[in-house]
């Protein structure tokens, strides 16, 4: 991924130029029921995505491409993770 090296803008300017180049990185708390479909959609637009998930289980579960929300397939989330656009850690 490319870093974008931003010099002279004031914060919220070098935040819309990282979203509008896809470059930032987006966290999300819980990949539970909201938060999964949302690191998904985060994800699918070209945003790396991380997870962070208190239960080892799912985020294991998540790094390897099976979900456990009925509105995200694993055939959507497994090609995310398999090309490093969304992660998951506890």
């Amino acid at each position: 991924m490319q870093e974008i090296v931003l010099t002279g803008l004031r914060p919220a300017e070098h935040l819309s130029a990282m979203l509008e180049a896809r470059t930032a990185r987006v966290g999300i708390l819980g990949l539970g029921y909201v938060g999964l479909p949302t690191a998904v959609e985060f994800a699918r637009v070209g945003f790396p995505v991380v997870g962070f998930e208190v239960d080892a289980a799912r985020a294991e579960a998540v790094n390897a491409g099976r979900s456990h929300v009925c509105d995200v397939p694993d055939e959507v989330l497994a090609p995310l993770v398999g090309d490093g656009r969304l992660r998951a850690t506890v």
